[in-house]
């Protein structure tokens, strides 16, 4: 399941920093979720679509990434970042995004090549 950001944050006036992480956490559950849709398109032989599902979780991780990395800069730059529970638990959806993003390529890299032998 796939959400967009307008469908994700629905309370209107949020603080900022809350929708920052939201975003974080939208962004990399979503790319996370591709991620696993590759692995299980490789395994039932779809190479093809697994990965275009690799892609799109590139997409959705990128979006993220940037995210942190502007969160960051507002930090080096002595900008008041609240960091909260919230934000800890987004970064932790982001890092543990790109670690299932990594292994799902070698994963549908191993099928493709498993398919080869078929």
């Amino acid at each position: 399941l796939v959400f967009t950001y307008n469908e994700f944050i629905v309370g209107g006036d949020s603080m900022k920093r809350e929708e920052d992480s939201c975003q974080l956490i939208l962004y990399s559950s979503n790319a996370r979720t591709k991620a696993m849709e590759a692995i299980s398109n490789a395994k039932t032989g779809n190479v093809v679509l697994a990965n275009d599902n690799l892609k799109n979780a590139k997409d959705e991780l990128l979006i993220a990434q940037k995210k942190h990395a502007e969160l960051l800069r507002d930090m080096a730059n002595e900008e008041d970042v609240e960091t909260n529970l919230l934000m800890i638990h987004a970064e932790d959806h982001v890092f543990g995004a790109q670690n299932t993003l990594e292994m799902a390529n070698e994963i549908v890299e191993l099928y493709g090549r498993l398919k080869e032998y078929e």
